[in-house]
């Protein structure tokens, strides 16, 4: 992989403010060097919120160089080459405005972003935030200082690499479904997943976006769920640890005991009936309407043997206050490492 990985920390929520800039260069798979400036942006205006997460102060940049200035140096380092940053059209966002700020013309580029082929690589975790992942692989590094940041998500991309043993950027992208981002004519073009689907003519491929869950806004039928993949994206943690679960019917591409073992391997507990402890009813096979019936004629919760937890230190006859949440099985499938993934769109 042949890739420079960038970083920018603003003076305010202004794009063209830009006070830290870091470049990590990537040659075949390997970290061979980095470059740090302290930028004077435009307009000495600081915001106390950008203060508190980065640290750097007006008086530290006084007689740093200008992004026009820092930019001699730069342009060398990214021409014709493929820039990486996580979130990263924030970042290219800044180094165009910041540019644009000194009438300074930003060229042509292409870019991909860590946080999108995050998504692709480990479908179904809980955050792909750089501080998150960097935790998850065991990168240490001080978050939101700009070196810091790039070398972590120089690291972040590596670990994909190597995970789909793909040292070719372009085959990687193409592995996990990502187009690729560009800057061209004023127009800045993220990076996107792409999901392959079948229509009546052959194999197409469409474009789309995704909710916060990582599910496309366009929903689709919810596919069949693979409790192997789960447990393997799990590994050792219990995502499910201490929760009673009641079942209106089986999870899909499962029978009822596969889906109760798989809870149970997920650290939870599936319960008969739904009691006062109950924490989730799934409305598998159910529509949520249907599900909220059920639930409302359900027998009164506060009868002796609903008060405690199998495992509770509640004392007898404690009626713990019922805070049951009804979830749709997407809902549900969204709690679990690779759960959402498993869905056919």
């Amino acid at each position: 992989m042949d890739v420079i990985a960038i970083d920018f920390e603003t003076a305010n929520n202004h794009a063209s403010s830009a006070c830290q800039l870091a470049a990590v260069v990537v040659r075949d798979s390997q970290i061979v060097s980095e470059h740090s400036w302290l930028i004077r942006p435009p307009r000495m205006f600081f915001s106390p919120r950008n203060i508190e997460i980065h640290g750097i102060r007006p008086e530290a940049v006084r007689e740093a160089p200008t992004m026009e200035q820092v930019w001699c140096e730069l342009s060398s380092l990214v021409d014709g080459q493929v820039l990486v940053a996580h979130n990263a059209r924030f970042d290219i966002g800044v180094l165009v405005a910041s540019l644009d700020a000194f009438d300074v013309a930003c060229p042509a580029l292409q870019f991909t972003c860590t946080r999108t082929l995050a998504r692709a690589a480990w479908p179904g975790r809980s955050g792909y935030g750089l501080k998150p992942l960097g935790a998850w692989l065991g990168i240490q590094f001080k978050h939101h200082d700009a070196l810091e940041d790039a070398r972590c998500c120089a690291h972040i991309a590596l670990a994909i690499e190597q995970l789909h043993q793909r040292d070719d950027l372009s085959e990687l992208e193409a592995h996990l479904h990502v187009t690729r981002g560009s800057y061209k004519h004023s127009t800045i073009s993220s990076p996107r997943s792409m999901r392959k689907s079948r229509g009546a003519t052959g194999a197409t491929r469409e474009r789309l976006t995704t909710d916060r869950y990582g599910f496309p806004n366009r929903r689709r039928q919810l596919g069949a769920l693979d409790a192997n993949e789960v447990i393997a994206a799990a590994a050792d943690q219990k995502p499910l640890s201490g929760k009673l679960i009641v079942l209106l019917g089986p999870l899909r591409g499962l029978d009822m005991q596969q889906s109760q073992q798989l809870i149970s391997n997920l650290g939870g507990h599936c319960q008969s009936h739904i009691e006062a402890t109950t924490d989730y009813v799934i409305a598998c096979g159910h529509t949520l309407a249907d599900a909220k019936q059920i639930v409302h004629d359900a027998p009164p919760l506060d009868t002796p043997n609903r008060s405690t937890r199998p495992d509770s230190s509640h004392s007898p006859g404690h009626n713990p206050t019922p805070g049951i949440r009804l979830l749709s099985e997407r809902q549900f499938r969204a709690l679990l490492p690779a759960g959402k993934a498993s869905a056919s769109w």
